[in-house]
């Protein structure tokens, strides 16, 4: 598969309308550890996975983090105009992660957030940096938007 463009693959999806989730396996991962501004450690992982989806409401987009070093989560966040390279907020970040920023530009998706805990000096930041797309998959969800029942 030649080189995608990660901020032009984003974009691309999210102005369509289906109602499909996208599913983008990135070549590499690197996830770095601060603490107190120090570094603590690096993990380098390959094919990791995120599912992009657009909310049909509020112009929101949510990605699901699959492959963290602990659980996977979701988080919101508001669409811009379009994907340039700039940090956009992320909205909705389960407990204890907080403090969240998203960046994509052509060659990476880097994720940051805080791992908050009671006592300040015990906090953790955490950064997620994917390059290489190496993979999209489509993912529809059965009965999207159709009620069940009589």
């Amino acid at each position: 598969m030649p080189s995608l463009h990660i901020s032009s693959t984003f974009t691309h999806f999210l102005n369509q309308t289906s109602p499909a989730q996208l599913q983008i396996t990135f070549a590499t991962l690197k996830i770095n550890h601060y603490q107190n501004g120090q570094f603590l450690n690096q993990v380098q992982r390959f094919q990791s996975r995120i599912v992009l989806q657009k909310k049909p409401y509020n112009d929101l987009a949510k990605i699901t983090v699959l492959d963290n070093l602990v659980f996977s989560f979701s988080f919101l966040f508001q669409m811009p105009g379009t994907l340039q390279p700039h940090i956009i907020k992320m909205l909705s970040l389960p407990r204890p992660l907080d403090h969240g920023n998203l960046y994509v530009d052509k060659k990476k998706l880097l994720l940051s957030f805080r791992i908050d805990a009671p006592d300040p000096s015990l906090c953790v930041e955490v950064t997620h940096v994917y390059q290489g797309i190496s993979d999209l998959e489509r993912l529809y969800m059965p009965n999207c938007g159709m009620s069940v029942g009589p």
